[in-house]
């Protein structure tokens, strides 16, 4: 199978681009990036909101995200 590629975006932070397997996940993504979720982020792939079990595909753009503090 061919890699696809994927940018991976932690916010605050970089932008790392990764190639993966067809068929891979978030978690994937995450992992290939150096990248660990402490499980109160928010993820999205383009403008859906996702898990770490969501497929990625080819020039998907995975972004986690930490949520605004309220009072």
């Amino acid at each position: 199978m061919s890699d696809i590629f994927v940018k991976v975006v932690r916010v605050p932070g970089a932008v790392t681009e990764v190639a993966l397997s067809q068929g891979a996940t978030v978690a994937d993504a995450m992992s290939a990036a150096g990248i660990s979720s402490t499980g109160s982020e928010s993820i999205r792939v383009g403008a859906a909101d996702a898990t770490v079990d969501t497929s990625v595909s080819d020039g998907d753009r995975v972004v986690i995200a930490q949520g605004a503090k309220g009072n």
